[in-house]
């Protein structure tokens, strides 16, 4: 029996647009998305270093630069990133509500609840 258990968490792909430097993430058509919610949530760390390498290839295409996995949670339906780091980056600035961007479910004023 394997003492290693397999971390199956769920996991976005995250990126930064080119040319608006924009956060995006990754769908489950291969494209990308400005809002969380359109992203493909992947299950298990694995399956997300797989599709890590085919966003690589948007990366050696100057779409996309800096694509690496989120992990998140699912609160009332929404996809929510676990780490504060990321909430911020999917949601938008703390300081100037009217530049977030309000993901389905959330508050600008939960980016900085924890």
């Amino acid at each position: 029996m394997n003492d290693m258990t397999e971390d199956c968490s769920e996991y976005v792909v995250t990126a930064n647009e080119v040319l608006s430097g924009d956060t995006v993430f990754r769908t489950t058509d291969e494209k990308w998305v400005r809002g969380i919610d359109g992203a493909a949530v992947l299950k298990c760390e694995d399956t997300g270093f797989v599709a890590l390498g085919e966003a690589q290839k948007d990366e050696h295409a100057n779409i996309v630069m800096g694509a690496y996995l989120v992990e998140v949670s699912r609160e009332s339906g929404a996809i929510r990133p676990v780490h504060i780091r990321e909430r911020i980056r999917a949601l938008g600035p703390t300081v100037r509500a009217d530049l977030a961007q309000v993901a389905q479910g959330f508050s600008t004023s939960e980016v900085v609840d924890r």
